[in-house]
């Protein structure tokens, strides 16, 4: 089967900084990356939309420092060949690398998006790590 796919669009959805918080007591090892992400398919469109979201929270009173989200549209043919969209709501590939091509380049355009807005702050040095991308996966039931 000979799959195409194309970025279609990438939007930043959201940016905040916690300016009222005092840097000058920042503890970096107190630093938490937190990361999520959704993928949702449009069959109609053939279309994959994948949103990300990464927050650095510090672990004293778990006060969010800075957040930022991303949404990125991918165009997927043929799209009906790949993804199944199950009775409740969820879907599944017939091909898992694709979801995973989608995923691994919306969590990277986050890492740049979120550096860049962070530069000239005291959070700078902190950004998204690599995280490999068995640990984004379901775990599957045996």
């Amino acid at each position: 089967m000979n799959i195409e796919y194309r970025l279609e669009s990438i939007a930043e959805t959201e940016f905040r900084m916690n300016y009222d918080f005092d840097y000058s007591k920042f503890a970096p090892e107190k630093l938490q990356v937190q990361i999520g992400h959704e993928i949702k398919p449009s069959m109609e469109t053939d279309q994959i939309v994948v949103k990300a979201k990464a927050t650095l929270v510090y672990a004293e009173g778990e006060i969010e420092l800075a957040t930022n989200s991303i949404m990125m549209r991918f165009g997927l043919s043929p799209i009906k060949d790949i993804i199944i969209i199950k009775d409740d709501g969820t879907f599944s590939a017939q091909d898992a690398l694709v979801i995973d091509t989608f995923l691994v380049a919306a969590i990277g355009a986050l890492r740049g998006i979120m550096m860049k807005n962070l530069k000239g702050t005291p959070l700078e040095p902190y950004y998204i790590p690599l995280i490999p991308i068995e640990n984004f996966r379901t775990k599957r039931k045996k």
